[in-house]
């Protein structure tokens, strides 16, 4: 009996056991398709539009009404498919760099379609769902980014325009030595375009002696100093030429230096001339020995060479100089000579030329610098100078010699890349005050619109608002609180709309606009409303107004069809005009085209 007792035990516990287990196993199960239902459930439900792809099988797995709406997606029963099978392909490459981090977070996403494009902001995780890596997606339609990408893309081009226009050498790089940048001069000297460039580093065109010289460069720009060098360096074609580098710090919004900027000037000509002129002075100063200070030769260089050179003694009178040199002063080379430094300079640039002249003669080195010369004529020249200190074998005379290079053209161009910087800057198309958008933005959107609804033969309205006694607001109050009130009233009238489409804009001063495309009259009354029921419950407090005792605005509503002929300037007069009859019939009001006198003085409840 013993014998066969405990095997019966142990197989009926063992079999109880295995029951628990599986019950246990089912009950997870479950529980797990539950939440899957749940979650799913929840989606169906949300307003937003969400899909999860299964990452292994590039499939989706689930998508709720509003993405399958967006994107036109069907379900085939087993899983949903894109009307175009590329958006998926498109979807799959945008998600690929963001698989290691697990997420993404506000990366735009252009769909194609062949009746429209859409721009989608996309937030996703990678998660595990039944035992497989899928991405949870949340997509959002964003009406402006198209426009805002479109912008973006041709201030680029603009930016790519101007640098290549510019035949000096010019690239921007980041504080890693990674090339963010440059101008076909730059490129083309490596043989390579300037999209061919962008991302590779200094290491891959340079020889290590110059990358070590430029990082010792780069060093102090990257601290805030920008500096200037000139160095070797070696072409592609094994010419040796002599750069002239003007090295400047790239900074961001919070002024914190991120990259350096690289001017490059080819000077190999100029100091090869430098270098023949050198050579033909130590001529000059071996034929003084025999034949003394007529040197037909240096006589010739000077009058050959268009740019100005000259010789000061150690007393200041003028020994020689060509006339390119004496033009400089306002004399003829003959005129100049002979003639002392206080007789051709003001005060002000005799104490400035007898100092540089003291310093060099004591030590005997040469200075460089730049100076703007006024000819006669009106017209204005920048040279760049050196002056270097030179001695007489023969006489044992000694003084200053000048050499000069005409750089006006240089300086033209590093006002051109300066201006073209500042016109990128000025490109920016939201009110820095106000946050809404200018009045440049507001210009560029009306005239599309203008010829999108002639086309299309529908409706477009525009409110025109003015802030009512803003000048007593001002006077009174402080133009600082005045400016904290347009910025409340901006707040207030971008509340006021609800579509993506509809564009608020600081028009000027105290003045705003609104435009309302696909938009009726009794529409745009009803936005106009709108804003003044929002104005008067704010209760911006204005004492000095002679309207209420806070801050209203006046509005001028039209709307029309726009027709072949008619410029988008008459819908701008109409709606001015309405603003001026709510200014006339009391303010606090709107007044609208086509209206009776009753309805064109009517307010917002």
């Amino acid at each position: 009996m013993h014998e066969n007792f405990y095997p019966t035990v142990w197989m009926q516990a063992t079999i109880a056991l295995l029951s628990i287990l599986l019950v246990i196993v089912i009950v997870m199960w479950a529980l797990a398709r539950r939440k899957v239902r749940a979650q799913r459930a929840a989606m169906v439900k949300s307003p937003a539009a969400q899909l999860m792809i299964d990452l292994e099988a590039k499939q989706v797995i689930f998508a709720n009404p509003r993405v399958c709406e967006l994107l036109q997606l069907a379900n085939n029963g087993k899983h949903w498919q894109f009307f175009d099978s590329t958006h998926l392909e498109q979807l799959l490459e945008l998600l690929k760099p963001h698989q290691s981090s697990a997420s993404i977070e506000g990366v735009h996403w252009l769909v194609n379609f062949p009746q429209q494009t859409r721009v989608l902001l996309l937030y996703a995780s990678l998660t595990a769902h039944n035992g497989r890596e899928v991405w949870f997606i949340n997509a959002y339609e964003n009406a402006q980014g198209y426009s805002y990408l479109n912008r973006i893309e041709q201030e680029q081009k603009l930016f790519a325009n101007v640098l290549n226009s510019i035949p000096e050498f010019i690239y921007f790089k980041d504080a890693n030595e990674r090339l963010l940048g440059c101008n076909q001069a730059w490129a083309g000297f490596h043989g390579l375009k300037p999209g061919e460039l962008a991302g590779k580093k200094l290491s891959d065109f340079l020889t290590r002696n110059e990358l070590e010289r430029s990082q010792t460069y780069d060093d102090q720009v990257l601290a805030g100093e920008p500096c200037q060098h000139t160095e070797w360096f070696s072409a592609p074609d094994s010419r040796q030429i002599l750069l002239q580098n003007n090295v400047y710090p790239l900074k961001n919004q919070q002024d914190e230096v991120t990259g350096v900027l690289n001017v490059s000037y080819d000077v190999t000509k100029w100091h090869e001339l430098n270098r023949k002129l050198e050579h033909e002075n130590q001529n000059r100063i071996s034929s003084e020995k025999e034949l003394g200070r007529q040197n037909n030769l240096i006589r010739t260089v000077f009058n050959s060479t268009p740019d100005p050179l000259g010789f000061i003694d150690d007393k200041g009178n003028f020994v020689g100089g060509n006339e390119p040199f004496a033009k400089m002063f306002g004399f003829t080379s003959d005129e100049l000579l002979g003639k002392h430094l206080t007789e051709v300079l003001s005060e002000e640039q005799l104490e400035q030329h007898q100092l540089q002249n003291r310093q060099i003669l004591e030590d005997g080195k040469p200075i460089r610098y730049e100076e703007l010369v006024y000819l006669d004529d009106g017209h204005q020249i920048w040279y760049e100078v050196i002056k270097g200190p030179y001695f007489d074998d023969v006489s044992g005379e000694r003084g200053i010699i000048f050499i000069t290079r005409d750089v006006t053209e240089r300086k033209a161009t590093e006002q051109q890349l300066a201006d073209a910087i500042m016109q990128l800057q000025e490109l920016s198309f939201i009110d820095s005050l106000t946050q809404v958008a200018n009045r440049r933005s507001f210009d560029e959107k009306l005239l599309q619109l203008w010829l999108t609804h002639r086309r299309e033969g529908v409706e477009l309205s525009l409110l025109l608002l003015d802030i009512d006694c803003f000048k007593q607001y001002n006077d009174n109050y402080g133009h600082q609180q005045g400016d904290e009130a347009l910025r409340q009233v901006a707040k207030l009238i971008s509340r006021s709309v609800k579509r993506g489409s509809d564009l608020v804009a600081r028009y000027g001063g105290e003045e705003f606009a609104i435009l309302l495309p696909n938009t009726g009259c009794e529409g745009a009354k009803q936005i106009a409303e709108t804003v003044l029921r929002n104005m008067k419950e704010a209760e911006i407090p204005h004492e000095f107004s002679d309207v209420s005792d806070s801050v209203s605005v006046s509005i001028g509503v039209a709307s029309v069809i726009p027709q072949q002929g008619v410029d988008y300037g008459e819908l701008v007069r109409v709606a001015d005009l309405q603003l001026y009859r709510a200014k006339h019939q009391g303010k606090a009001r709107y007044c609208s085209a086509g209206d009776s006198a009753i309805e064109d003085t009517k307010t917002a409840p």
